[in-house]
């Protein structure tokens, strides 16, 4: 039973789809507390794998599986919960901001 289920578990990790999408979010005023609020309620949700939060750049870093939820969800079911304006970072702007 142990030499299957090593396989299986590789074999489940090189097909999983994992997408990770960057998340600007406004009205953050705490870096303990209001941090900590979007990284517990974007990680209470079915099909979220990780978020880290970066309260200096009012980013979120979300890793989710597509199968089982998209950006657009993810962004306004945060909207919802709290009063933080969450969006998609636009990377075009933002990599045009660093020039």
């Amino acid at each position: 039973m142990k030499k299957l289920l090593l396989p299986v578990l590789l074999f489940s990790f090189l097909f999983a789809e994992n997408n990770k999408v960057n998340l600007k979010i406004d009205g953050m005023r705490c870096a303990y507390s209001c941090a900590g609020k979007v990284s517990e309620i974007v990680q209470n949700m079915k099909g979220v794998e990780e978020c880290n939060v970066d309260f200096a750049s009012g980013t979120a870093e979300v890793v989710y599986d597509d199968k089982k939820i998209n950006s657009d969800k993810i962004v306004k079911f945060l909207n919802k919960k709290t009063y933080y304006k969450a969006a998609i970072e636009d990377k075009k702007k933002s990599k045009s901001n660093s020039i």
